[in-house]
């Protein structure tokens, strides 16, 4: 008898471990599908937002050369519009010899500034340091050579004398 209610617990508990997968299964599908239809809907959204502002832009960019055309016969009609077309065509050569003049100077100014601050310049200042490193090391190589070469000689006639 106890057996038979051991089978009968196993029996409940089988079918609804099934039950519990199908349902996680179809809530993670559900989600899946949720997560697929906004991304669908946000790319055909982006798609169509990006066609209107190009339309939108050319627009703007029509509307704006008409309404400079419009100004620019409002000038040539009225009786001085010569003398202001004049005037902008002036101005506008001074201030590219201002600007030219203006760039000029910073020129100058960026050149006196890196010629003034080139001692301080720690990269430059660095690769003279190994420069002179390189140099004392070939000194001290040499130095020492000659030294070997002194005891050498020495030591021959120092032989010599310590024999007689």
């Amino acid at each position: 008898m106890a057996a038979a209610k051991k089978t009968k617990t196993a029996d409940k508990t089988a079918p609804e471990t099934g039950a519990d997968t199908d349902i996680a299964r179809k809530i993670w599908l559900a989600g899946v599908g949720a997560y697929g239809r906004a991304f669908t809907e946000a790319r055909e959204s982006a798609e169509k937002l990006a066609q209107g502002a190009g339309e939108a832009f050319d627009q703007l960019v029509a509307k704006g050369e008409e309404i400079e055309d419009t100004v620019r016969d409002r000038i040539a009609a009225a009786p001085a519009g010569k003398k202001v077309s004049t005037l902008v065509g002036d101005l506008t050569k001074q201030s590219k010899a201002r600007r030219a003049a203006l760039e000029e100077r910073i020129g100058k100014v960026r050149k006196t500034l890196t010629e003034t601050l080139a001692p301080y310049n720690l990269a430059a200042l660095g690769e003279a340091v190994q420069a002179l490193t390189t140099q004392v090391e070939a000194l001290t190589e040499e130095v020492a050579s000659l030294k070997a070469e002194k005891a050498a000689k020495k030591a021959p006639a120092k032989a010599a004398q310590d024999a007689a």
